[in-house]
């Protein structure tokens, strides 16, 4: 791979300039102290020919040291590519080796396809019971919805539809899953807001988005514990490739040698083999609870994974969407985006 290493020419003029300065001025001083009968006086010729040694061996060194350097670097981005890129093939089999629910497929983007597709169905589901209440009714907890509010602030609504929406399809609607989310990962919610939606998902079965129907608690019961649900989730089969997507990300970040242009052509070489839908399944993630380390849980503009690295540039944007990621992500510079962020070039001058 090219890489763009650090330039060293102003470094280089300011010695060359100094150099040709010192021995022009040392040729002037002896000058005028002796004329022009320097030239032909071995004690000066000796004198200037030991001022110019110097002058060379300090050249000699700074290059020396430089070589050195860049052989040090050589080493480091040997070392560094060789894991990296094995990360990379590791992340790609997982995502290959997806399988999609419908038998009839089974490329790994038509799974893709599916994750979002349930998602994007669930942010309706989810949108049409809470979207009517004040938003801080739907939290159980005062401090719970002041630390969302601090961090979302306007965005809190439609970041809360998201986040219930995205663990429902990752976990899935039955038993065990039901159970994780009331118990932990919906647990800051109201319990009576989640067990509406919850019961709304577990009606959906034999895999249809309809709401299944019932006469009496008995056949009701009979649907709420029937396993074979629209919703099952997809927690087994793509938690570890999210991890090792985000090792992949942190990894490159992580490397102090490297300068953020060359950590951004490292980044590119893993988005580019990224579909528009896993860049949109990713974005989901990042705005939910479990990615929330690629972007909304740190301070740190160089933490922030997914800004920083333009990650998920690639996705479509629909005309007046609700849930558009550029309402997340303003200063992503977005392939569909008809203008630069204004805030771009400042922070990329701020990235390291």
């Amino acid at each position: 791979m090219k890489l763009t290493f650090k330039n060293y020419k102003n470094i280089e003029y300011i010695i060359l300039g100094l150099t040709i300065f010192l021995l022009i001025y040392a040729a002037i001083t002896l000058f005028i102290q002796t004329g022009l009968s320097w030239l032909f006086d071995a004690d000066y010729l000796d004198k200037y020919g030991s001022f110019l040694g110097g002058i060379a061996a300090f050249i000699s060194i700074y290059y020396l040291y430089q070589t050195l350097k860049e052989q040090g670097r050589q080493f480091q981005i040997q070392n560094f590519e060789s894991k990296y890129f094995e990360l990379i093939k590791f992340n790609r089999e997982k995502a290959n080796s997806l399988l999609n629910r419908n038998p009839n497929q089974d490329l790994s983007i038509e799974f893709m396809e599916f994750f979002v597709k349930q998602i994007e169905e669930a942010i309706v589901i989810v949108d049409e019971i809470i979207s009517g209440a004040e938003i801080d009714t739907v939290y159980a907890d005062i401090n719970e919805f002041n630390k969302d509010q601090n961090k979302w602030k306007e965005l809190l609504k439609e970041r809360t539809i998201i986040n219930i929406s995205f663990l429902i399809v990752f976990f899935g609607v039955k038993k065990y899953g039901c159970n994780l989310l009331k118990n932990r990962y919906l647990k800051k919610y109201n319990e009576d807001v989640i067990n509406d939606i919850l019961k709304s998902f577990r009606l959906r079965i034999n895999g249809s988005n309809n709401i299944a129907i019932y006469h009496g608690p008995i056949e009701y019961s009979n649907i709420i514990n029937n396993d074979n649900k629209y919703y099952t989730g997809f927690q087994h089969e793509s938690g570890n490739y999210f991890r090792t997507l985000f090792q992949c990300v942190k990894y490159v970040n992580k490397q102090r040698f490297l300068h953020y242009m060359e950590k951004y052509e490292y980044i590119k070489i893993l988005r580019c083999q990224m579909s528009n839908t896993e860049e949109k399944l990713l974005f989901y993630d990042t705005i939910s609870d479990l990615g929330a380390e690629w972007e909304y849980n740190t301070n740190n503009i160089n933490d922030k994974l997914i800004t920083k690295y333009n990650f998920i540039k690639n996705i479509p944007l629909g005309e007046e969407d609700k849930y558009s990621p550029i309402k997340f992500y303003p200063n992503i510079n977005f392939e569909a985006s008809i203008t630069i962020p204004r805030e771009r070039s400042i922070l990329e001058a701020k990235y390291t």
